[in-house]
């Protein structure tokens, strides 16, 4: 009998291959999509699906190829790699800046007055998070929150629970 595969064996098997995706990007600068897939050893659909995570988090970035040809290289937001401890007031300040918006780290230190360095710890924290997301236009890193629904599901599961354990004041009718 057939077990079709759980979330949990789907998100495995994607960590697996964004590791050997990154273990070949690591390799050389630039990669050609296609080229990417025969280094692997990937169905072109499941390299794509670990490049589109990788490009979520930031950790992979699309470069400029040429024609329809899909270039990929590693990428490096220069955020330091922090433990997820509590979050800072500077990193309240930024996740609240950031609500609703993407920006640079120098333009959110300009308008936040903060110094850039500061900006870039707080963003270092709220990745640790899995708060952000970052995009590379150009040389350019754009920094945004993550969707605000995964991060809502997360902060309506335990009001969901307190609701369960409260008795209900409905009025019982016989």
């Amino acid at each position: 009998m057939f077990n079709p595969p759980t979330l949990e064996d789907l998100q495995e098997t994607r960590r697996a291959n964004e590791k050997l995706v990154l273990r070949a990007l690591e390799s050389k600068p630039e990669w050609v999509e296609t080229e990417l897939a025969k280094t692997t050893s990937l169905a072109l659909s499941h390299l794509r699906a670990a490049l589109a995570s990788l490009l979520d988090q930031g950790r992979v970035r699309r470069l400029p190829g040429t024609g329809t040809r899909a270039v990929y290289g590693l990428a490096d937001p220069g955020l330091a790699d922090v433990p997820a401890t509590p979050l800072t007031s500077d990193a309240k300040k930024v996740r609240d800046y950031l609500e609703g918006r993407a920006d640079s780290a120098l333009y959110m230190s300009d308008q936040l007055r903060m110094s850039r360095e500061d900006v870039m710890t707080a963003l270092s924290l709220l990745n640790a998070h899995g708060m952000i997301t970052c995009t590379f236009v150009g040389s350019l890193v754009i920094f945004r929150l993550k969707e605000m629904q995964a991060l809502g599901q997360e902060q309506a599961a335990p009001a969901a629970a307190e609701k369960a354990e409260k008795p209900s004041k409905k009025k019982q009718v016989a």
